[in-house]
């Protein structure tokens, strides 16, 4: 997606999306968490002679259940270090964080701090000269710490910080399901054809395999990530393939045809088309279905829900040849400093605090999601699916492609594309040529953008 902004009205307009939360995500292998206790982030303070207010743009409780009473308590306690700083936190929609943003940035006048999902979401802000690169303002030493940083990266300059962590995307399913079906619990599928033996063994006991909603579009860009990655050997595989490969080549697009496969056998809640994102993952926790996708970041949500000795979490099941195949993609959420703001050394400042041990710790007891630094303790995971999911993520983890392609292709391709794939409006084949339509229209509009994409080199 270059710009959440544009992904969200295009979708808007083309999708009839109505509000609705999502996340994106990641690329390269995030560091290992080191054992032990967590190592102090602190450094000097940037302090003011003069009374400075920051103002702080961001996105809530959306994935990460508890952030705003985790923001609010660390901002007091930052202002307690720094009484000459007083911080402003304003709350976005996912609707309007990104059209808000570029609408400020262009007067110069808005957040100090801004929220951001990763990868191209990031730097399509930073193209636009709306960031100020956080790598000046943060040491190396410092930043190289924060998990998935990577995607941020442009130009040998770090353009956000990221801040807590989105696994791109683990399956959860009902243990109880499984076991009614006659599937061992303990042991979900890896490979596609065990994942398909067992849709059918839990459609005939009369159970919905899968669950999904894509009326809002989202759950589309999820499932390419999932999928679409597995003929790929990295992130820059997907980059090339979008300024000047061939998106009908089965290597870009079996993908489509392995969804439409579980379409054709009748997987998935026959409504899932009229169905936002949330409310069809909604089916699995009322255990109306046996599979969905979940946010990463908000899987202790689901799994509370459920009632943790009734979930098992498992990755995509493995169809590919690349080397992503059987890979779990990750990135993170991230804040940004802006161009136009007075008080950038205090932003990073800020910025900085969050990363505090204490901070850390105080955010997994709070929402339960992982922040973003591999000196965060990974015996403070409490939960066993999470610890599962941290593991798939540090030790296999791969990239999450969604992040590095354009929004045009995600809104008008991934998102229409799987709603018309679903709805039967369109076969395979057509939708994978609108795939191709799309990119090559956006390769006519954009060439400046496809200049930038050509020069991104996330891994380095």
């Amino acid at each position: 997606m270059l710009q959440k902004f544009r992904l969200t009205v295009t979708a808007a307009l083309l999708l009839g999306l109505v509000s609705s939360t999502a996340g994106c995500g990641g690329g390269k292998t995030p560091t290992a968490p080191r054992e032990g206790p967590g190592t102090s982030a602190s450094a000097p303070s940037a302090q003011p002679k003069e009374p400075v207010k920051l103002v702080m743009w961001w996105w809530g409780d959306q994935e990460a259940q508890g952030a705003k009473q985790w923001v609010d308590e660390t901002i007091q306690e930052y202002q307690k270090l720094h009484p000459e700083v007083t911080i402003e936190a304003v709350l976005q929609t996912t609707d309007g964080l990104y059209p808000a943003f570029e609408a400020a940035a262009k007067a110069k006048k808005g957040p100090d701090i801004q929220y951001l999902w990763g990868g191209i979401n990031t730097l399509g802000m930073a193209w636009q000269g709306y960031l100020a690169p956080i790598s000046d303002y943060i040491p190396e030493q410092e930043w190289r710490h924060y998990l998935n940083h990577h995607e941020e990266l442009y130009d040998g300059k770090l353009w956000s910080a990221p801040w807590y962590t989105q696994p791109s995307f683990p399956i959860v399913y009902n243990k109880e399901l499984f076991a009614k079906a006659g599937l061992d619990p303990e042991k979900p599928p890896k490979s596609w054809d065990e994942f398909v033996a067992a849709a059918e063994k839990l459609k005939a006991a009369g159970i919905t395999p899968l669950a999904g909603g894509l009326k809002d579009g989202w759950f589309g860009g999820w499932l390419f990530s999932v999928f679409g990655a597995q003929n790929l050997d990295s992130a820059e595989d997907i980059i090339q393939a979008v300024v000047s490969g061939d998106l009908t080549d089965r290597k870009y697009s079996e993908w489509v045809y392995k969804l439409a496969e579980t379409i054709e056998k009748g997987y998935w809640n026959p409504d899932i088309t009229s169905l936002e994102l949330y409310q069809g993952l909604a089916l699995w926790t009322q255990g109306k279905a046996a599979m969905t996708w979940v946010a990463g970041s908000d899987i202790r949500k689901f799994v509370t829900q459920m009632g943790a000795e009734r979930v098992g979490v498992m990755t995509a099941p493995v169809f590919g040849r690349g080397k992503l195949a059987g890979t779990f993609g990750s990135t993170s959420q991230t804040l940004a400093i802006t161009s136009f703001s007075q008080h950038k050394e205090q932003a990073a400042d800020f910025i900085r605090f969050t990363h505090e041990p204490q901070r850390m710790k105080r955010f997994y007891e709070i929402t339960g999601s992982i922040p973003a630094d591999d000196r965060f303790p990974v015996e403070a995971i409490t939960l066993p699916q999470q610890k599962e999911i941290f593991r798939w993520m540090t030790q296999n983890g791969g990239a999450y492609i969604e992040n590095f392609i354009p929004a045009k292709l995600d809104s008008e391709g991934n998102f229409a594309g799987m709603q018309l794939l679903f709805s039967g409006s369109k076969k395979p084949d057509e939708v994978v040529q609108l795939l191709q339509d799309v990119v090559k229209k956006w390769r006519d509009e954009n060439p400046a953008e496809v200049e930038r994409f050509k020069s991104w080199k996330p891994n380095g």
